[in-house]
Parts: structure tokens; sequence; C-alpha cells
């Protein structure tokens, strides 16, 4: 509704009252006109707003009424009193008209105002409805980029066949969701204050503002670390190293940071020690518990792989068959346990007797093969020979009684003496037998 200003309220009122004042001064005999001029000033009260001014002049109109009649030229008739009454009484009835139009007006306002107000509420309401649901709708799509982040870290940790590997993994993972930050994995023993902290209290350090952070001093931080992130990382338990974050701008990590770090130290653990215990598994499948050398089985495949490549390469290599001589011999005179350690030392003297790249398994028993790669019978012969040597040269002690280890050995080349597996292991045993029928500890190649 228009409100006039504060000159217009005063300037409307003055203007009729003129008016009025002029009009009786020029026509005394014509005061009547002073009740519809009142009349217009009580509309004007009314659309401006004014109560308290509007009562007076009811007041005086009234006073008024009564008085104006008996003051002008035509005295006090009864017809002019009689006018004079009625025109008082109109202006009443327009008062009272008025004030119930302002009354219902005034009611419809605060109404309105009421049902505003409640509208106003109701949109206060619901947007904070709607702010709760955006916030909810952003944690909802933040967990499901988690989950599926998360997903996919497994998957891809899960794929990696090396413990290294796992590692490289996790460390273009936490680059990949902490942009612009300074990733590194360290691994062994701890090595600065902060590896320190995490290894006594085996809990990750977060660490929002370097500057204000009261647990340490400023100048253990570089000046690139005012947001700082170290966590641990296992492996069956044990603390095998340390994860490490940091960032130039203060509060670049937050809790929620921090907890998908751990998960994802934590599924990196889970991945190694997976890893670890596939190979493990896979080596128990391939090794003898025994000697730690490969087992038969394991041996026939490395042969039909070598003859293959052998075959493509136009590249010979050779075989060693090698048995301990007098074996049971060891096991009647000074037990099992006797035997078992000949076993272990055979195995070892093997071992040190050959390159890496070639293959030494146990066949069974105390029977021993090797396969020498890209060897000619000849050199494979000396292979056997330097074996035959490290061998006797070493010294057992059985029940406190002084004892030597021998063996004897049979060498078999492919081609030469044999295009397929079952034919090269029958050449280098038949060698075998005529070291042994030739009186033991000795290398047969022809």
């Amino acid at each position: 509704m228009f409100r006039p200003n504060a000159f217009a309220k005063v300037a409307g009122p003055a203007a009729i009252l003129l008016a009025v004042g002029w009009t009786i001064w020029l026509w005394p005999a014509h005061f009547l006109w002073v009740y519809p001029a009142s009349g217009a000033l009580f509309l004007w009260f009314s659309w401006s707003g004014e109560r308290e001014i509007k009562y007076i002049f009811l007041f005086l109109v009234t006073a008024a009424g009564f008085i104006l009649p008996k003051l002008s030229p035509a005295g006090d008739s009864p017809a002019l009193m009689a006018g004079a009454v009625a025109e008082v009484l109109c202006l009443w009835l327009l008062f009272y008209a008025l004030s119930r139009a302002e009354t219902s007006r005034q009611a419809a306002r605060e109404r309105a105002e009421e049902a505003e107000a409640a509208a106003a509420e109701k949109v206060r309401n619901l947007e904070d409805e709607l702010a709760r649901y955006r916030l909810h709708l952003d944690s909802t799509l933040a967990r499901i980029r988690d989950k599926g982040a998360l997903s996919s870290a497994i998957h891809d940790m899960g794929a990696a066949a090396a413990p290294d590997e796992v590692k490289a993994r996790l460390e273009a993972l936490l680059r990949k969701y902490f942009p612009g930050a300074a990733v590194e994995l360290r691994s062994g023993a701890p090595r600065d204050f902060a590896d320190h902290w995490v290894a006594e209290r085996k809990i990750p350090l977060l660490v929002r503002n370097s500057e204000t952070d009261t647990r340490f001093s400023r100048g253990l931080f570089a000046a690139a670390e005012r947001s700082f992130m170290a966590l641990p990382l296992y492996l069956f338990g044990n603390l095998v190293g340390f994860v490490r974050a940091s960032a130039p701008e203060p509060d670049r990590f937050k809790s929620e940071d921090l907890r998908g770090a751990e998960l994802a130290c934590t599924l990196a653990g889970v991945s190694m020690e997976n890893i670890y215990l596939f190979e493990k598994v896979n080596e128990l499948a391939i090794k003898d518990g025994l000697t730690g050398l490969y087992t038969h089985r394991a041996f026939q495949s490395r042969l039909e792989e070598e003859i293959l490549r052998a075959a493509r390469s136009k590249v010979p290599f050779s075989m060693i068959m090698a048995d301990i001589d007098h074996f049971k011999s060891y096991n009647d005179n000074f037990g099992h346990q006797a035997g078992d350690a000949v076993l272990k030392a055979v195995a070892e003297t093997f071992s040190a007797g050959v390159r890496d790249i070639d293959f030494a398994s146990r066949y069974g028993g105390e029977e021993f093969a090797l396969v020498i790669t890209g060897a000619t019978r000849a050199q494979a012969a000396a292979a056997a020979e330097g074996m035959r040597l490290a061998l006797e040269a070493r010294s057992f002690t059985f029940n406190g009684k002084p004892s030597r280890v021998t063996a004897s050995f049979g060498v078999a080349e492919f081609p030469a003496d044999g295009a397929a597996a079952g034919q090269l292991v029958r050449a280098a045993d038949e060698r075998l037998y005529r070291a042994k029928e030739s009186g033991r500890n000795r290398v047969v190649a022809q």
C-alpha cells in the first residue's frame, strides 16, 4: 500500500483546512460545507494511515456541529440545527465505515503478512532441505566415486605380479587422487621424526597445518610440507615401510583423505601378502622341501622347454645326472638325520656349482638332475667335475666321527645323445651307471 511522506501528511490536511476556512470566511452562511470538507479530511487520514489526528478532528467537527449553527446569520433555527446534526451523523457514519474498512484492510494485511512470513519460512525450510539434499547428493556421489576408485584400485593392485609393482601402483594411485601433492614410499626402518612417530604409535599421522600444529616444532617440516600425511605399510603384521604425502598449502588433506590413503595402504599390503603367499605355494609345488632344489616334475617341464628352445636356436645344451655314493650307509650307520644333512650339503654344492641360468633339481631319493643351458657335453662335464671336487673336499662329522661324501655323474648332450627328453635322460642315466660301475666318485660323459 502506498504511504505518503511526512511533508504530504502535513501539507494535505493543511490545504483542506485552509480551503474550508477561506470558504467560511467568505460565505459564513454556507458553514455546512465544513462537514463535507471534513469528510475529505477523514478520507485523507484513512488514506495516509494517520489515526490519532483523525480522532481529534472527529471531536472538533462534532463540537463545531453544535456551535456553528448558533453563530450563523440564520440564527438558532431548528432546520439548520437538524441539518448540522444530520451532517455530523453522516460524518460519524463515514468515520465508522472508514474505520471498519481500515480494520478490515489491517486484518487482511496482517493475514497477508502472516501468509508471507509462513511462505518465507517454508521457502527457507525448502532451501535448507535442498541444501541438505545437495550435500547428501554430493556425499553420495563422492562415496560412489570412492567405491568405484576402490574397486578399480583393488583390481589394479590385485593384477600386480610383484611387490615392487604393487608399490608403484599404490604410489600412482595416491598421486592421482592427491594432484599436486608429493607422494613418497619408503621401505625399511624409520628415517625421520614422522616415521618414528608412526612406528611408535602404529597409527597414521595427519598434519593439517605444520605452522600451527602444536605436536611438532616448525623446523621439522620443509617449506613445501604445510599439509602432511604419514602412514605405515604392513606386511603380515610387520612394519615394512611408510607412505608419505605432503602439499605446500595448509588444510590440503582432511580426515577422509587420511582414511582413503589408509585404505589404499591396507589394500597394497594385502596384495603384497597375496603375491608372497602365491609365490610360496608355487615354490612349495615346484621345489623340494628338504633340499630347496626343484622337484622331478619341475625338471621334466624345464627339460621340455630347453629342448624346444635349443631346437629353435640350434644351440645345444647338456644335462647331468648325479647320484650320492653309498648314501644308504649314511642312513644305516648314522641315522636318517645324517642322511638328510648329506642331501642338504650335496644340494648346496650343486646349486653353487651351476650358473643362475642353469637348473638344478632333486630327481628322486639321492639322485639329482641338472640342466646346463647352452653348454656342450665337454663344458657340462667340466662343470660336473668341479662339483665333484667341491663335494669331495667337504668334511662331515656324524656322531663325532669324521666322514666324506662323494657322488657319481653322467653327462648327456642335446641333440647328439637324444632328440627327446626320454632319450636324453636315458643316455645320462646310463653314463651315471657306468660311473658307479667304474668305482664311483667320477664323471662319465662318453
